[in-house]
């Protein structure tokens, strides 16, 4: 199953960064406004370490009462689990307020692994992350919600990607960032549409059907998008073929078995349901039509 990748799951934090104080504490208002800055918050004196996201939380821009450093994780990697304490113990000395490394890993698996405490030395310090896993993330298909914070639909999707019904989820992300007059307008589709398999794109079509079609806009996604869409179509005029050859067999008032109908009905080559089709006007019995030569 196709998966978000790190830079759109940070361009979701970074444009909302209130979403994740509102998945960390469901139901509960922020402690204070939310704000982030990669000038003041991200930049920890060291060039070659920088988180994905920091947000400080209530307090003045310069002096947070508190503040979450926000990393995105897709696959597991050694390497933070050394450099996760550094953004933690930098930050802390830098803004004098209590600092938390949240994690956002949308693999259930990945987010185990995120979440297992880090040993800074003989047990007696220990660094505990804060996880957001898929469970974390509600599945959103009011559209109203989806309105009001788009970013989560987005990541309502990612998060169920595997479940069914998942082309409920899209359908309202997919409504709602078409409403996006900015750069969200033009990525947050595509990448709803990247993360369903083929089954559930499908279903996103046959809901969409009586809606205006969407097709992507960047290129990533257009080729398997439109594949769909073309397969999508082949099929449906097969199965119309199929059902005027049955119509046309009950004009000329041919009887037909359970097992010759369904045999009609299960034909997916067009070639053969239109040879049929035309054996029908010239025919007087039914297998001089359904023959094999």
């Amino acid at each position: 199953m196709p998966k978000l990748s790190h830079e759109a799951l940070v361009q979701l934090v970074r444009h909302a960064p209130a979403l994740i104080p509102d998945l960390l504490w469901p139901g509960v208002a922020a402690p204070g406004p939310v704000r982030i800055s990669a000038a003041e918050f991200v930049d920890l004196h060291f060039a070659e370490h920088r988180a994905d996201a920091v947000l400080g939380l209530g307090g003045a821009p310069e002096q947070p009462d508190e503040a979450l450093v926000v990393e995105v994780q897709v696959e597991r990697d050694p390497r933070k689990r050394w450099t996760w304490p550094l953004y933690v113990a930098g930050l802390r000395t830098r803004l004098n307020c209590p600092v938390t490394l949240v994690v956002v890993s949308l693999d259930r698996d990945v987010a185990r692994w995120c979440a297992e405490p880090i040993d800074l030395g003989r047990q007696r310090n220990v660094l505990r992350p804060w996880v957001l896993g898929p469970e974390a993330v509600p599945a959103v298909t009011d559209l109203d919600r989806a309105r009001e914070l788009p970013e989560l639909a987005v990541l309502s999707v990612a998060a169920h990607a595997d479940e069914p019904g998942v082309e409920q989820i899209a359908l309202a992300a997919l409504d709602a960032s078409r409403e996006l007059d900015d750069e969200r307008g033009i990525h947050y589709p595509d990448f709803v549409v990247g993360l369903l398999g083929r089954a559930a794109r499908l279903a996103l079509e046959q809901l969409m059907a009586t809606k205006k079609r969407w097709e992507p806009i960047s290129d990533m996604f257009r080729k398997p998008w439109l594949e769909g869409i073309a397969e999508g179509e082949v099929k449906g005029r097969v199965a119309g073929k199929a059902e005027l050859v049955l119509k046309q067999l009950q004009l000329k008032g041919f009887s037909l078995t359970d097992g010759q109908r369904q045999r009609v009905l299960d034909c997916r080559d067009e070639a053969v349901l239109e040879t049929w089709a035309a054996r029908v006007l010239v025919a007087t019995r039914l297998d001089e039509v359904l023959t094999d030569d």
